[in-house]
């Protein structure tokens, strides 16, 4: 795990990234600079891609991070999203969620049939392999940079620890603010709704990243909105 620190800001602001982003990708590295000039000091972290147990190596590490430096507002995507959920269990935090990976997207053909299988054998080897689709992330997304920064595989441990993450997802806070495209291929946007009120989700058109969708500039007034005032700048832009 690897964490960045970005501007000077007068607050600090937690961003936990999603299964391989990094700072120096481009759509990240644009939302991250997006924060810096909104006046935050952004805590980015980068989350390791093969991980076999949630607790120790993904949450604690972020959990301890925030508490140390006493930060109070996080923004997370994807893995991030399960990671943050669960570090509001037990720490004063407030959480705006981009794509939140609370439910796998479901699975078809052989990979449904297969995919319980794989996902009991007790290795760390990355065995399951993905679509390699960039406009599953957003229509910015070349080739070139989907392949660079999006892992081609999972080992059946990392997807078993993240699966019983969200299978104790703490309760929902309603102080808390999502955003999801309801076109998401990459997590499950029934496991969001089914968790979220939908006076504190914000959908949006475009893939799984909207900071590497074309309609991202509109998204991210809603995305600072929410993070100075909560899901209530939501409702009132509505």
């Amino acid at each position: 795990m690897e964490f960045s620190v970005f501007g000077d800001g007068s607050e600090d602001l937690l961003c936990v990234l999603g299964w391989g982003n990094r700072p120096e990708h481009d759509p990240v590295s644009w939302f991250l600079e997006s924060l810096v000039e909104a006046g935050y000091r952004v805590h980015a972290v980068t989350l390791p891609t093969n991980p076999w147990d949630f607790e120790d190596q993904l949450l604690a590490p972020v959990r301890s991070y925030a508490r140390e430096r006493d930060i109070g507002l996080v923004v997370s995507h994807s893995t991030g999203g399960l990671v943050a959920a669960h570090l509001a269990a037990d720490a004063d935090v407030r959480n705006v969620f981009l794509s939140p990976w609370w439910g796998t997207a479901p699975v078809e053909g052989v990979e449904s049939v297969a995919l319980p299988v794989l996902l009991r054998l007790p290795t760390a080897r990355r065995l399951l392999r993905f679509d390699r689709d960039p406009s599953v992330l957003g229509d910015l997304v070349s080739e070139e940079a989907f392949e660079e920064a999006v892992p081609d595989a999972a080992s059946p441990a990392f997807l078993r620890t993240i699966r019983g993450a969200q299978a104790r997802l703490p309760p929902f806070d309603d102080d808390d603010a999502v955003f999801c495209s309801l076109s998401d291929r990459v997590v499950s946007v029934r496991a969001i709704g089914d968790r979220t009120p939908a006076a504190n989700l914000r959908p949006y058109d475009g893939g799984h990243e909207f900071f590497a969708s074309s309609g991202r500039e509109s998204v991210l007034e809603d995305v600072l909105a929410a993070l100075e005032g909560g899901p209530d700048a939501i409702r009132r832009g509505r």
